[in-house]
């Protein structure tokens, strides 16, 4: 079981639908210049075979695609897979469309609709690609989760993107992504077949009783805590249940039936209620106490006017009653009861009054009716300070004992508080207590029966333990590595690639290219030239694709090549794709190159597949036949028309 790619297509929102044909077990080319769309058909498969992501570079595409779609062709039958484009400023989504037939043809736009998501088409792709329920167990010193195999996995050796067909620390597709170095080495061992099938369910088995052996194993160990050396937490609990008060004080015994039976007499414990005013009667006294608060200084404020009041008219009448003292001693503007003026002086009349001692006996009968004012007014202010003194005397009692009721209402709050403290304190400790027996009548009861299971499961897991010795899988797999490293070293040397006079092998645990020279071992990333990295990532792939097809392994059989002859052309490539402008030289490694590609993919026909996007246009007859797009000038993956 596997497939092969027989179409990929886009479709933009009016409807109107662009694709590109490919035929099975053989080489496709699609040639063209620059910026015509080449390198995205790589990540319009990757997409649809379920990546979430969408990672079709932004630009003409991204605008005027509305879904992407690819038809595959099984063993037995052909499946479409199409995926809309990610919502605008969103790059993921989970829809997909997903058909099964025998012989179908591209839907139309009309027909695109969710009807799965991209969980159940990894799932379903999986299946169709012919992996087995697999599992990957990582020693018992790491602690990464395990890991199945699926079709994702399959993806890293299908896609050489422009950017990683020639880079020198990088092999495989999406490499330099967190967590996919380990997930290759995990699961190549498996689709590389060195991990049988029934592998699976002996690791699911063998993972399932190490886990009860552990849990048995707890148990047994908490059970051992329960009880405590030399019934220490029996003791312990005694000594807290006297501290709180829940037991009367005394020495514990050491057995440990009586520690148990006076630990029971706690479990009758109920906590209790006091009575409480509450806090309602607090709060009405704080209101009380500010009124009343408020009341003293309103009193304070009148007794103190009152009092300034009467000290002014005090000072008032003893001025008068000065004024009046040293005018009538000397005897002036004596009053004689007539109508005549008189003389203040001689007593003689007048012929008319002097018009200044008549404004004096003037103001000295004003001040005489003043005085006789205050004196009426003197004992009504001293009758009204008095009884604003005996009021505010009144309402500094009532205080006094507002405060002495709040301060009771605190007291009694302080103890209630202490009382809840000590019966949570009780409650606490009982509640240890009733955990202690009843975990303790549990493990009595069946110590016999786990002691008994524990040691049927250690059995087992030597049992599996045995049975999936890594010695055999550790063999298969060097074996086989060791085959397909001979194999690139054939090729390399086809190909003339530099350090290929030794003997190459592909190192899993670093997913690198290695050497094996007579003074050490050289990787990838220390050889030089772009031709050298990209001629070993090409032989280690198709090495890989070899294995697959011949051992009839679980990996999609095609392979996707953009720009493999960039290494050779300037940087600015022709645009007719001739060979005008190279040196004789590399313009044979260039035919050399795609010769043995294609000798490659006829040895193995019609099980293998590749496609390959490239500025090359060679005449060769071989090379022309398989051309199936030619995108120079205005012919592009996406027509001009949808621009518009």
């Amino acid at each position: 079981m596997s497939f092969q790619l027989l179409n990929i297509a886009v479709y933009n929102a009016k409807g109107d639908r662009r694709e590109i044909a490919f035929r099975t077990g053989q080489v496709n080319i699609v040639t063209g210049g620059s910026r015509t769309g080449k390198t995205a058909l790589i990540y319009i498969v990757d997409y649809c075979l379920g990546r979430t992501d969408c990672t079709v570079p932004a630009g003409i595409i991204r605008d005027t695609v509305a879904w992407y779609a690819i038809r595959i062709q099984g063993q037995n039958s052909q499946v479409v897979i199409a995926r809309p484009a990610p919502p605008d400023g969103q790059q993921t989504t989970t829809d997909a469309f997903l058909a099964v037939g025998g012989d179908l043809a591209l839907p139309n736009h009309s027909e695109l609709k969710k009807n799965t998501t991209t969980g159940a088409l990894r799932q379903f792709l999986t299946e169709v690609v012919g992996i087995t329920p697999n599992r990957h167990i990582p020693p018992v010193n790491q602690s990464r989760p395990p890991l199945s195999a699926n079709v994702g996995h399959t993806c890293f050796y299908l896609f050489q993107p422009q950017d990683y067909i020639a880079r020198r620390n990088i092999l495989f597709y999406r490499q330099d992504e967190p967590q996919i170095p380990q997930a290759i080495s995990d699961t190549l061992p498996f689709l590389l077949g060195a991990v049988g099938d029934d592998r699976f369910e002996k690791l699911q088995e063998l993972r399932k009783v190490r886990r009860d052996v552990r849990l048995l194993e707890k148990r047994l160990e908490e059970e051992e805590q329960l009880k405590g050396h030399d019934n220490s937490r029996a003791i312990a609990l005694l000594a807290e249940a006297q501290q709180v008060s829940l037991l009367p004080t005394g020495p514990a015994s050491e057995d440990f039936g009586e520690l148990v039976e006076r630990l029971r007499q706690c479990l009758g414990w109920q906590p209790t209620t006091p009575t409480y005013e509450g806090d309602s009667t607090l709060a009405e006294l704080q209101l009380r106490r500010e009124q009343l608060r408020d009341e003293v200084s309103a009193l304070e404020r009148e007794i103190e006017t009152a009092k300034a009041f009467a000290l002014r008219q005090e000072g008032f009448s003893q001025e008068v009653i000065e004024q009046q003292v040293r005018l009538k001693s000397i005897g002036l503007y004596k009053d004689n009861g007539q109508d005549n003026p008189v003389c203040p002086l001689c007593n003689h009349e007048l012929a008319e009054d002097i018009p200044k001692a008549q404004l004096m006996r003037g103001s000295l009968k004003d001040i005489d009716k003043q005085m006789e004012a205050v004196a009426r007014q003197r004992p009504r202010l001293d009758a009204y300070i008095s009884e604003r003194q005996v009021r505010l005397a009144t309402v500094q009692q009532s205080l006094a004992e507002n405060r002495t009721s709040i301060e009771a209402i605190v007291q009694q709050q302080e103890v209630l508080q202490a009382h809840r403290t000590q019966q949570a304190t009780q409650a606490r400790t009982v509640g240890r207590i009733s955990l202690f027996l009843d975990s303790l009548r549990e493990t009595t009861e069946s110590d016999s029966q786990v002691i008994a299971w524990l040691a049927a499961a250690r059995q087992r897991v030597e049992e599996l333990e045995q049975e999936l010795a890594d010695e055999g899988v550790e063999d298969r797999l060097q074996s086989a590595l060791r085959i397909i490293g001979d194999q690139m070293s054939v090729w390399a040397q086809h190909l003339k690639l530099e350090f290929s006079e030794w003997p190459l092998a592909f190192d899993i645990a670093k997913l690198t290219v290695v050497a094996f020279r007579d003074s050490g071992k050289v990787r990838l990333l220390d050889m030089g030239s772009a031709e050298n990295w990209m001629g070993y990532h090409l032989v280690t792939h198709l090495a890989l694709h070899k294995w697959f097809v011949e051992k009839v392994r679980p990996v999609p059989h095609f392979l996707m090549l953009d720009q493999p002859t960039q290494v050779y052309f300037p940087k600015d490539p022709p645009k007719d794709g001739s060979f005008k402008e190279l040196k004789d030289e590399d313009r044979q490694k260039v035919h050399r190159l795609f010769k043995f590609i294609f000798d490659t993919v006829k040895a193995l026909h019609p099980h293998f597949q590749v496609i390959i996007t490239d500025h090359a246009d060679l005449q060769e007859l071989w090379y022309q036949r398989a051309i199936v797009q030619r995108w120079w000038g205005k012919d592009k993956f996406i027509p001009v028309s949808w621009t518009k």
